[in-house]
C-alpha cells in the first residue's frame, strides 16, 4: 500500500496509488488547514472515514464540500431507478448536510466528474473520489504544494465550480424562509396600523391628500409595543443568518444601525411611545380628582377636563409628528431590505428542492 511519486518540478508531483489514497498528503494536512475543498462524484456510500475527517477538520478551518449523486438522472424511466435514485439522494443529502456539522458547507453539482482535495497549503487533482471505496482502485493524479498554485486553484478554479453548484442548506433554509417571510408581515401590518391611526385623507371633491392627524391621532402601544419586538427578532434573525453558511451575504441586506435606530425611536420615554401611552380617559379623570376645576357644575368639569386632555393628545402626537415620519421612513427601508431577503431565499429553496427530483 504505497503512493508512487514522480517529481516533474519543484512543489509539483504526479501521484499513482492502488489499495491508497492519492491525497493522502492532503489529509495528512488537515488538523493544521484554515481551509479545506472536496469536489468527487461521489462520497463513500457507508464508511464515514474521511467525512469524519471533514467534520473533524470543521472546528478549526472552513470546510467546502461538491459532490455529485450516483444513480440520480434528469429523468427515470420506472419506478426502480426511481426509487434507487431516492435512497441515493437521501443517503447523500443526510451524510453531508451541514447543519449536523458546524463550519462545513454542501453543494450539488450533477454535471460534474472533476476530483480536486485541498487545502489552503496542497492540493490535489486528479481521478480518485473523496470516498473510502477509492483507494480500491488505480487512481492517478497531481499534488501541488507551491503556495502560489494553491491560491491560484483556490481564487480562480473553485468560484468556477461553485458558481454552477446548488448548494445545499438542509432545513435550516426553510426555517429561515418561513422566519423572514412571517416577520415582513407582521412588520407590514404594524406599519399599517400606526399608518391608518396617524395619517388621514383630505381633499376635495376627492379626499386623496394624506395628511397627518394630530386632532385625532390613535396609536396603539399594543401595536407599538409588539414593532419593538419585532425589530428585536428580526435582529436575532439576521444573526441566525451569519452563522449559517453559505447565507451570511443576506446579513449585509438588512443594515443593523437602520434597525437599531427604529427600535430607538419607539423606545420607552419616546415621543412615540409618550403619545402611544397616553389615556384620554384617565387624564380627564386626573385632572377632576386632583381638583383643577372649581367649579360647582360637575358636567362643567367634565367638559373642560375633556377639552384639556384633547389639547394634550394633540400635543403629544405634534410632538411625535417628526419620530413617526423618520419611522415610516425606516420601515419601509426595513421591509424593502427583507422583500430583498425573502425573494433570494424563496430561489435558494426552489433551487434546492430541484436536488430530489423524484
Amino acid at each position: 500500500m504505497t503512493i508512487n511519486r514522480f517529481p516533474i518540478q519543484p512543489r509539483i508531483e504526479i501521484v499513482s496509488s492502488k489499495d491508497d489514497l492519492c491525497y493522502q498528503d492532503v489529509l495528512d494536512d488537515f488538523p493544521s488547514a484554515e481551509y479545506i475543498f472536496v469536489l468527487t462524484y461521489n462520497i463513500s456510500e457507508i464508511n464515514k472515514t474521511l467525512l469524519q475527517r471533514l467534520k473533524d477538520a470543521s472546528d478549526h478551518a472552513e470546510v467546502k464540500v461538491i459532490t455529485n449523486i450516483p444513480k440520480r438522472f434528469d429523468r427515470y424511466y420506472g419506478l426502480k431507478p426511481r426509487n434507487c435514485a431516492r435512497d441515493s439522494i437521501r443517503n447523500y443529502t443526510d451524510r453531508v448536510n451541514p447543519e449536523k456539522t458546524e463550519g462545513m458547507s454542501t453543494s450539488f453539482h450533477f454535471e460534474n466528474h472533476s476530483k480536486i482535495v485541498l487545502t489552503n497549503n496542497i492540493a490535489y487533482i486528479g481521478s480518485a473520489n473523496f470516498s473510502d471505496e477509492s483507494a480500491r482502485s488505480r487512481e492517478t493524479g497531481t499534488l501541488f504544494r507551491d503556495p502560489l498554485m494553491v491560491q491560484n486553484i483556490i481564487d480562480n478554479l473553485v468560484p468556477l465550480i461553485e458558481g454552477e453548484a446548488i448548494q445545499y442548506f438542509g432545513n435550516s433554509l426553510n426555517q429561515r424562509l418561513l422566519a423572514f417571510t412571517l416577520l415582513l408581515s407582521e412588520v407590514a401590518v404594524a406599519s399599517e396600523k400606526i399608518k391608518d391611526g396617524m395619517y388621514t385623507f383630505v381633499g376635495y371633491p376627492r379626499e386623496d391628500i394624506e395628511v397627518y392627524n394630530s386632532l385625532d391621532p390613535y396609536l396603539s402601544d399594543q401595536v407599538i409595543s409588539g414593532l419593538f419586538d419585532l425589530l428585536v427578532e428580526l435582529e436575532e434573525e439576521v444573526e441566525v443568518l451569519k452563522d449559517v453558511k453559505g447565507l451570511e451575504y443576506l446579513s449585509e441586506y438588512l443594515d443593523s444601525d437602520i434597525l437599531e435606530y427604529a427600535r430607538r425611536l419607539i423606545d420607552d420615554r419616546t415621543p412615540i411611545r409618550d403619545l402611544s401611552t397616553f389615556d384620554y380617559q384617565n387624564y380627564a379623570s386626573d385632572l377632576i380628582n386632583d381638583e383643577l376645576f372649581y367649579v360647582d357644575d360637575l358636567g362643567e368639569a367634565g367638559d373642560e377636563a375633556s377639552q384639556l386632555s384633547s389639547e394634550k393628545h394633540t400635543e403629544l402626537a405634534e410632538l411625535a409628528k417628526e419620530s413617526i415620519e423618520e419611522l415610516f421612513k425606516l420601515l419601509n427601508q426595513i421591509q424593502s431590505s427583507m422583500q430583498s431577503i425573502v425573494h433570494e431565499l424563496s430561489r435558494l429553496h426552489r433551487q434546492q428542492l430541484t436536488i430530489d427530483n423524484t
